[in-house]
């Protein structure tokens, strides 16, 4: 199956469950987020009925007043009553009538987000990472002209909250085999035979590691610099590329133990912050060293992740103050 996820098309394992989105119009059921639930049969003249009711609306004076403060509903951005669009909260093909309880203003981006969910189901993007999005897909990352004799992916996934964006983390679990033993990371690995592209590496081993499903609930945004591995100080053979991804809200994680001791959504504005940014003393059986890491909820990420981070911020921070103090702590 060939799935496309922001600018980029791909195939997806029939393995992964996927979301087919107006694949068909019998039944509607095909075309409502499956996982509220809240699943309403409509019949075709219900939705032609309330749509032409919701048209009418359009043109009342109740309707110019609700969008005269120009502010969206979803997510609080200001940006004027002629960039306001009609959204149902309970949309018209799960159920909901065009009455003025369920009519709100939304902005236009919010309303291309939210589809056919409903409130609980998703969170607006928000100016912030929309930015991200912007800025992430003009540049052309840096891919490595090497050919060693393993590559790897991993996907840094962000997800939007009320209080700010959150990014998703693993703490790997100790393993004496593993070079990264118990280290913060992003979901990922190697690539397998099956695996069509670097990007189904990184979405089959999301989906193996955490458990989230970014076939079905993620955006592919952009790939981002490629990176030789390091282990311990030392070099590894083997090319990591990172890809950036977006999903519509923090979604519940499931861990494979033998894999990940811990699946963390961390505050992406943590990293951020000089404060959090420090050098840091690692032991390990392998290596001693100070080095430069982010400390953000006692999580140490250090080494390759770090390396990544701050290539993502540097990218998609280029024209942003940091926040926080100016000098680490």
């Amino acid at each position: 199956m060939l799935l496309s996820l922001g600018t980029a098309a791909f195939t997806v394992p029939s393995s992964f469950p996927v979301t087919c989105r107006g694949a068909a119009r019998t039944p509607r059921l095909l075309e409502m987020p499956p996982e509220s639930g809240f699943l309403v049969p409509v019949s075709e003249e219900q939705i032609r009925r309330e749509r032409q009711k919701a048209r009418d609306i359009r043109k009342s004076p109740w309707w110019k007043r609700r969008k005269a403060s120009g502010v969206c509903h979803y997510c609080g951005a200001k940006v004027g009553a002629e960039e306001l669009t009609m959204d149902h909260i309970v949309p018209v093909i799960r159920g909901g009538r065009s009455t003025r309880g369920n009519l709100v203003a939304a902005c236009k981006p919010c309303n291309s987000e939210k589809k056919h969910a409903l409130g609980f189901e998703w969170e607006p993007k928000g100016e912030e990472l929309r930015g991200i999005e912007s800025r992430m897909r003009k540049i052309a990352p840096v891919l490595l002209d090497e050919d060693p004799p393993r590559r790897a992916a991993v996907a840094m996934v962000l997800a939007p909250q009320p209080e700010g964006l959150r990014v998703l983390m693993i703490r790997r679990a100790e393993n004496p085999e593993d070079p990264w033993s118990g280290h913060m990371a992003f979901p990922g690995g190697r690539t397998e035979p099956r695996d069509a592209s670097l990007v189904e590496t990184a979405i089959r081993e999301t989906f193996e590691e955490v458990g989230v499903d970014l076939a079905s609930h993620g955006e592919l945004i952009a790939p981002m610099n490629e990176l030789p591995a390091y282990s311990s100080g030392r070099p590894v053979e083997m090319v990591v590329s990172p890809f950036l991804f977006c999903l519509d809200r923090v979604r519940e994680t499931r861990i494979d133990p033998q894999e990940v001791a811990a699946a963390l959504w961390l505050p992406l504005a943590a990293f951020r912050d000089d404060r959090h940014h420090q050098k840091t003393l690692i032991e390990t059986p392998k290596f001693t060293a100070e080095v430069e890491a982010f400390v953000v909820e006692k999580q140490i990420i250090w080494g390759l992740t770090h390396r990544m981070v701050g290539n993502f911020l540097a990218a998609a921070f280029a024209s942003s103050e940091p926040s926080g103090a100016s000098s680490a702590t």
